[in-house]
């Protein structure tokens, strides 16, 4: 009768196997996301925030998919869907809050600030 250490560095998804590191360094996105949290909103990126959720909800989902079932990879990718998630509902209430109507608060995600049209007229005669 083994150990359950023993266990689990010889399981499929243990520390001898890209699918026990792959997802440990992808907790570095959870971190970094977590501490986006203390950053100006109009800072944080909606097409960024966007494909991180994307990515977190489909790989979640394909955890328990593929075989083995790695809940490791579920985990990280859950907590980096609801980072995601979270800094999008961010910028949506600030977006909101700044009177923009919900067309434009999904062009302001997924093509972030615009910037001002220069007037060709005004820097010619100048």
């Amino acid at each position: 009768m083994s150990s359950a250490f023993a266990r689990f560095m010889a399981s499929e998804t243990g520390p001898k196997t890209v699918h026990f590191w792959a997802p440990v360094l992808k907790w570095a996105l959870v971190i970094a996301g977590i501490n986006d949290i203390s950053r100006p909103v109009e800072k944080v990126s909606g097409t960024q925030n966007l494909s991180l959720l994307a990515t977190g909800t489909i790989w979640t989902r394909w955890s328990f998919v593929i075989k083995p079932k790695n809940y490791l990879l579920a985990s990280v990718n859950f907590f980096l869907a609801g980072t995601a998630g979270y800094q999008i509902s961010r910028i949506i209430n600030y977006r909101k809050s700044e009177g923009d109507s919900p067309r434009e608060i999904v062009n302001y995600l997924i093509n972030g600030p615009q910037k001002p049209k220069i007037d060709t007229e005004t820097v010619i005669k100048a």
